[in-house]
């Protein structure tokens, strides 16, 4: 398994998205999440090649997700997106410039993901240390 491959951060994914990636088709997950995420989309039984679902992840990808859901409606969560993405390109192979590219993102963002920075004023819900003192000048709500 390469890096930047959706499969080795994408196994975590809830339901059928979950199976999707664990089935070798992470690629598909997150195309899913990407353009129907937060919609209830209906899964063809028998998923022909007209078949908007074949359109967006491939005639095998659909073929998993009709043998486990055919003939239903599907609920595509939408928050798991970013996550499963900050993940892939956390792993992506190549200079941060190379990420940046392949995945259409700034390479500001990638460096961040990379480091997993985090605003220093946004506190942790698991932290018992106190949320920072406000910077003078600025309004504290």
């Amino acid at each position: 398994m390469t890096g930047d491959d959706p499969k080795s951060s994408t196994a975590h994914l809830p339901g059928l998205l979950g199976v999707l990636a664990r089935a070798g088709h992470g690629g598909a997950a997150l195309r899913l999440l990407a353009e129907w995420g937060g919609t209830s989309r209906y899964i063809p039984a028998h998923p022909g090649p007209d078949s908007p679902l074949v359109a967006l992840i491939g005639v095998d990808a659909a073929q998993v997700l009709a043998a486990v859901a055919g003939g239903g409606n599907y609920d595509v969560p939408m928050a798991t997106y970013r996550h499963a993405r900050k993940g892939v390109i956390a792993r992506a192979a190549g200079s941060t410039r190379e990420v940046a590219r392949r995945f259409g993102v700034t390479e500001r963002w990638v460096r961040k993901v990379r480091q997993g920075s985090t605003d220093p004023r946004q506190g942790s819900l698991f932290d018992a240390r106190p949320p920072p003192e406000p910077v003078p000048g600025e309004v504290a709500f």
